[in-house]
């Protein structure tokens, strides 16, 4: 049976998703038990070392940057694929005010003012600390099946159609689709991404196995 091209890109998003990432990575991210509380399923994870000096450097200077968490429950499968269950995403657009001197946080696709974070030691705090996420009723799974939640992080420089939200967010003008587009072409945008070293810094880990019945100990 021959596979089309889109069946080989998900069996292999599968199978990175599923495979064991115990090996230590560079953004310390690590994944803790999963978790019952209130009859549903509760997962924490914290990143430990988010930022390199040329990273910040960039930052301090006004570059951009998003941070993204995608997290997904997985139920186990012996000799196949593992399922993907439920799948969670969060994006946190970060851009430096030198007129402030503090750093403008916007989540996701709100609208609403950004949140105003004064130093880079409570950017970090507020975007890495340990995080408590809620998943998913423990009746949504099957009870003597294995699962296990998988994080994956990801920092990287903004888009020049974000940086054009970027100069909305310091105008405070609402974007508009009908109007030509501003700000730095994408071709000029990518160069200096590459030049200056600031390319995506992503890591992958996941909890430990467990059942419904009973997670706080781990499945075989």
């Amino acid at each position: 049976m021959r596979l089309t091209r889109g069946a080989l890109v998900t069996i292999a998003l599968f199978a990175v998703a599923g495979a064991t990432t115990a090996a230590a990575n560079d953004l310390g991210l690590s994944v803790g038990p999963v978790e019952r509380e209130d009859g549903a399923f509760v997962v924490s994870y914290r990143v430990e070392n988010p930022w390199t000096p040329r990273l910040t450097e960039t930052l301090l200077r006004g570059m951009p940057a998003t941070i993204i968490y995608e997290v997904g429950v997985w139920k186990r499968r012996p000799f196949w694929f593992d399922k993907l269950v439920l799948a969670l995403k969060s994006e946190h657009r970060v851009l430096y005010d030198p007129w402030d001197r503090a750093f403008r946080v916007r989540s996701g696709a709100e609208r609403r003012k950004p949140r105003t974070v004064p130093t880079l030691d409570s950017l970090e705090s507020y975007l890495f600390s340990e995080r408590r996420l809620p998943l998913l009723a423990a009746s949504a799974l099957e009870g003597n099946a294995s699962y296990y939640v998988s994080v994956r992080v990801t920092i990287r420089p903004l888009s020049a159609e974000d940086l054009d939200e970027v100069e909305d967010w310091l105008s405070g003008e609402a974007k508009n689709p009908g109007q030509p587009e501003r700000g730095v072409p994408g071709y000029l945008l990518g160069i200096a991404v590459n030049v200056s070293g600031l390319g995506d810094r992503t890591a992958l880990a996941k909890s430990e196995p467990f059942r419904p019945t009973s997670p706080e100990e781990p499945a075989p």
